[in-house]
């Protein structure tokens, strides 16, 4: 019995000292690399965006190198939890289903998820332009269902592993085609021609296809802001449950960043206006 009592003390203690270990000197982070503002290929071929800048910053701040790899996005949290990479990077979204696998930083951005559709559809007659719906308030249920109503027998399409895509899963599966893609170029490539109805992403992927030109002018946002519910709180960087000391680490330096104005520079830089959430000014 004093054995089996020794054993369960020192696997216990093990387990402490993995989950609070010191932060690795070399941090491996994971970007699908093709969410702009967040992360994009420049046309040289070199990863740039406002995530590339931010962690420079707090990989400085939290005394590491970081190495960086492009992932798919339907892949990272299974590559992030098979110790494939230390920090998954794609402006993901915090869910509580996601929380039941990975932990996240702190929200450090998020501006809500929006419908998008071809220029002249039906969709685009979407009513709530201009407006925030809060999907946890008793009124957003009237709102989906006049959304369901609009959007019924058409097709709809969002990047696959997203919240998006759970979005559209929870609420309009039975009355609508839905349609899964790997790349948001994908799906704005078939928003632009007309193969597809209808599109929910966020809000600033959108903007930044649209201000592309092209065929992409062809789309347009419709209907409102769409916040918490599925969308959750924001938007946080991935990390294994055991990654202790980093995600703390990671975490000051979020803050720390917030309090000095780096991150409102960078979201001025990126997305030209401040998105900086309050708790990080503290």
């Amino acid at each position: 019995m004093k054995r089996a009592l020794v054993l369960l003390t020192l696997a216990i203690a093990a387990i402490v000292r993995t989950a609070y270990a010191e932060p690795p000197k070399v941090v491996r982070i994971a970007s699908d690399g093709e969410s702009p503002p967040y992360a994009m290929m420049s046309p040289a071929g070199s990863l740039e965006g406002f995530e590339v800048d931010l962690m420079k910053v707090l990989c400085g701040e939290a005394g590491v190198q970081c190495t960086t790899e492009i992932v798919d996005f339907s892949g990272m949290i299974a590559g992030l939890t098979q110790g494939k990479y230390d920090i998954a990077v794609a402006s993901m979204g915090i869910t509580q289903k996601r929380l039941q696998v990975i932990d996240f930083s702190e929200p450090y951005g998020g501006d809500g998820n929006v419908w998008a559709t071809s220029k002249g559809s039906s969709i685009a007659e979407m009513p709530g332009s201009g407006t925030t719906l809060d999907l946890s308030t008793p009124e957003a249920k009237a709102k989906i269902e006049e959304m369901r109503k609009l959007v019924k027998g058409k097709t709809l399409g969002a990047q696959t592993a997203s919240i998006s895509l759970n979005f559209l899963n929870t609420y309009f599966a039975d009355v609508a085609d839905i349609r899964e893609y790997e790349k948001n170029e994908e799906i704005n490539l078939d928003l632009a021609s007309g193969r597809l109805d209808a599109a929910v992403n966020g809000r600033q992927f959108l903007k930044a296809a649209i201000d592309q030109g092209g065929e992409f002018s062809q789309i347009e946002i419709v209907g409102p802001l769409m916040k918490g519910d599925v969308f959750g709180p924001g938007i946080g960087f991935g990390f294994r449950k055991d990654s202790g000391e980093l995600r703390l680490a990671f975490n000051k330096a979020l803050h720390e960043a917030g309090k000095e104005g780096t991150m409102s520079k960078l979201f001025m830089k990126w997305f030209g206006e401040d998105q900086t959430p309050p708790a990080l000014l503290k």
